[in-house]
Parts: C-alpha cells; structure tokens; sequence
C-alpha cells in the first residue's frame, strides 16, 4: 500500500453514496467514526482489521488527520480526499490512490465437514464462560430456539426485540450475538433468513449507532474484514489449525464482542446443520 493509498469498503462506494459532508461522530486511538446523514464511516490506522462501513488509512495519513479530528467538527468526503474543519484550521488528506475492498458476504455451498470442523473449534472455546451476555433461563431458551428452528415456542420479534441493545459497550453482547448468527444464515442463505432479517432492520434504531451500522451492513450482506476471512478459509476447506487462527481473529474483536459474535456464529452452524439434516431426510 502506498503512503497516502486508502483501502476503502465496497459497501461504502462510490464515496458520495450517504452524501458528501458530515461529521466526526466518535474518536478512539485507532480509529474514529464520521457520520455522514445516518451513516458511519469508520476510518483506522489498523492493518489487522477493516470495517464493513470502514477506510482504512496509512499509520502516517491517520497521525495527521487525528488531531483534527475532535467529536462534532465538520467533515467533507471527496472521491480522493478528505477535509476536515477545526477550530485550529483546515486539515485534508488527499489520497495517492483508492483501493476497492469487496467485504461482500457470498451465498456458499453447503459442505458438511468442513462446518463440522468449525464447529468443532468454536465448542473447544468454551465460548459459555467468557461470553459478555449472561445466559440466564430466558437466554438459554432463545439459544435453544436458534438452534432448532422448527420450535413453536418462540416469536422471531420477540427475540429479536430481547436480544438488540442488551448489553454494555459500542456494540452490545445482544447485537454481537446476532451479527454472528445473521452471518452463518446470510452465507447458506436458509429460508428462515428473513424471518430474522425483517424484524432486525426494524429493530437496529434501538440499539447504538455503531452497532445499528454494522447490523445494517449486515443485513445488505457486508461484513468485516475477519468474517470475509472466515468465509475464505470455508470455501477453501482450510485445515483446522488455519480455521483456529481465523477464529483467534474474530474472538479478538473488544472486550467480549468476539466471544458474543462466535457465540451467534456456532447457534448459526448448528441451525444451516440441522436444516440441511431435514432436507435430506425428506430426500
């Protein structure tokens, strides 16, 4: 990558998709959240980790911007820049080029074993002890119905409306749970996919703006750079120790936000398995 190059989100192009001026929304060491409308666009200096609504930047270029950068100030988005408005001055960074990257979720093919496999390494991480949700009775029942789906017991709004915004932090056990749930049902595209889809996109105003973006990219089938890793090592049926090191990625996003998502993400595996176990037996 080129000194002043960015690597930016499909989900976010063209640039001037939400609109062209905006605002910083929030600021972290290594990364920040503008808002363009009702949009976040998350810029970051990481090299390990790139946002669906994200643009990733040089550790040089975000130094510069960073400073400029204080919660509420005005920003505008060019095609190869961007402007920001200070107290203390005019701050813009003009990109030396601009590389598209495809965080698009795939429909895959269903392959047992490997599934099987991934499964396998998401029950060795005992994911119950560390999750940030707390599994209570009324949790384990909803588990238990996201993984056997053809329950009469429960009511798709109902989760949906318990699970979104539970939890503390700028992406919530609840939400982070269900992103790894939406994702393992968005790759093997079930038919019960809309029956979450649907109250989810009602539901993502009720959460925290950070979290509602990442559900709404979700749901347009965009996800972050270490979930299109976990689909990549899928299709490539990839041994399990490659499997384990793409897990170590995703348990390693926030506080407890890797364990609530791989959480979601083994309820996902376990619902496509028993699903495609019906089909069969109906063949």
């Amino acid at each position: 990558m080129k000194p002043n190059a960015a690597r930016i989100s499909t989900y976010l192009l063209p640039i001037d998709r939400f609109g062209t001026v905006g605002k910083v929304h929030s600021v972290f060491d290594q990364s920040l959240n503008l808002s363009v409308k009702d949009q976040l666009i998350n810029l970051t200096a990481s090299g390990e980790f790139l946002s669906s609504f994200g643009i990733q930047l040089s550790q040089e270029t975000f130094r510069q911007l960073r400073p400029f950068c204080q919660q509420g100030n005005v920003v505008k988005l060019a095609e190869d820049s961007i402007t920001v408005y200070d107290a203390s001055g005019i701050e813009k960074v003009v990109f030396s080029e601009v590389l598209p990257v495809s965080l698009k979720v795939r429909a895959m093919v269903y392959e047992g074993s490997i599934l099987e496999r991934l499964k396998r390494i998401l029950l060795e991480e005992q994911l119950e002890t560390r999750l940030g949700l707390v599994l209570g009775e009324k949790e384990r029942v909803y588990s238990e119905f996201l993984r056997n789906l053809d329950q009469e017991s429960c009511d798709w709004n109902e989760l949906v409306t318990y699970f979104v915004g539970r939890g503390k932090g700028l992406t919530p056990s609840g939400d982070d749970l269900l992103m790894g749930y939406l994702f393992m049902l968005r790759s093997y595209e079930p038919p019960f996919l809309d029956k979450l889809a649907e109250p989810l996109a009602a539901a993502q105003k009720r959460t925290t703006d950070v979290s509602g973006n990442y559900l709404a990219a979700m749901l347009s089938g965009y996800a972050s750079s270490p979930f299109i890793a976990l689909q990549q090592a899928l299709q490539r049926e990839s041994s399990e120790a490659e499997l384990a090191s793409v897990v170590e990625g995703l348990l390693a996003i926030g506080h407890t936000s890797g364990s609530d998502t791989c959480y979601g993400l083994l309820l996902g595996i376990e619902a496509v398995q028993n699903y495609q176990k019906e089909l069969d037996a109906n063949h």
